[in-house]
């Protein structure tokens, strides 16, 4: 009798993820006996007719979400086929203060971070306007400057430095019902810090990020990746921040200390740059994760 087919299900957005991150995950995943599909949220509908969905979940071995997407997740993980990563792991690192308020109390060093807006149980901004007792409040913890950046968000955007009242005042008026965070300014080395990219348990590699005209250091808002080795207290505690988080594939970044003492600045569950950091470390981010997955999928030692 014929072996089973090996087949897994790959999804993400439109853009660069199904350009490039699919024939990459693709070749990887051929070379290991799987056949990967494709699947573009922002193209495709996921659809329930008479009771059935029109994807069967049976089908496949496995996911890869290249995005946090629960219907999907939901319906894989209900016929208990792993996603990697998890939704539930996804939730905790897209939530940049959910991810704070996991790691506390769990050893990890964390700069000082108050939460912003939140979900005020459907109350719009007009209900519910930020008072001058909460912006006292952030004042006298933060202290100026200090940073503002969005709950949930990537590549550095919409991350402001506040740097008086007046800024504040206004900030708070434009961002309205935006889901925000309030975080203290590290002055050591700004605009450069520490990603180490953490793959099934082990560290993979790690660069440092440099940006000489912004605080912000992401790639995607101008700034470059360089070789660097993270020391081994900051691999230590990248390993144990995806152990909390239940992450398979994650990058924990840090900032660049002038003591060279860890503080973890964010966590990303969808860690990009895959080619770029190929060429700098000479290490596949995803040949790794594929050899996880199928390791782990197919119980392969």
């Amino acid at each position: 009798m014929a072996n089973k087919t090996r087949k897994a299900l790959l999804v993400g957005f439109t853009a660069w993820q199904t350009n490039n991150a699919f024939k990459i995950y693709k070749e990887y995943l051929r070379r290991a006996g799987v056949e990967l599909s494709l699947l573009k949220i922002d193209e495709y509908a996921l659809c329930i007719n008479k009771g059935v969905p029109n994807i069967d979940a049976k089908n496949y071995d496995f996911c890869i979400e290249l995005v946090k997407d629960q219907y999907i997740s939901t319906l894989f993980e209900k016929q208990g086929k792993p996603c990697f990563n998890a939704y539930q792991s996804m939730c905790l690192s897209d939530d940049k203060f959910l991810t704070f308020v996991k790691l506390s109390n769990e050893g990890i060093p964390l700069p000082k971070t108050i939460s912003g807006n939140t979900d005020f149980d459907g109350l719009t901004i007009k209900d519910f306007k930020r008072s001058k007792e909460f912006k006292d409040k952030i004042e006298k913890e933060m202290k100026y400057p200090f940073v503002a950046k969005p709950t949930f968000g990537y590549g550095g955007k919409g991350v402001v430095i506040i740097k008086d009242r007046k800024e504040f005042d206004k900030f708070i008026d434009d961002i309205g019902q935006s889901p925000y965070l309030y975080q203290e300014f590290i002055k050591d080395n700004p605009g450069t810090d520490i990603r180490v990219m953490v793959v099934g348990g082990k560290v993979i590699f790690s660069i440092m990020r440099q940006n000489p005209n912004s605080f912000i250091s992401n790639v995607s808002s101008g700034g470059k990746a360089i070789k660097y080795d993270a020391t081994k207290e900051q691999k230590r505690i990248a390993v144990k921040v995806a152990k909390i988080l239940k992450l398979d594939h994650c990058a924990v970044d840090f900032f660049n200390t002038e003591n060279g003492a860890p503080l973890v600045c964010e966590v990303n569950a969808n860690a990009g740059g895959i080619e770029t950091n190929e060429e700098l470390t000479g290490i596949s981010q995803a040949e790794k994760f594929v050899e996880f997955i199928v390791g782990k999928v197919y119980k392969q030692k």
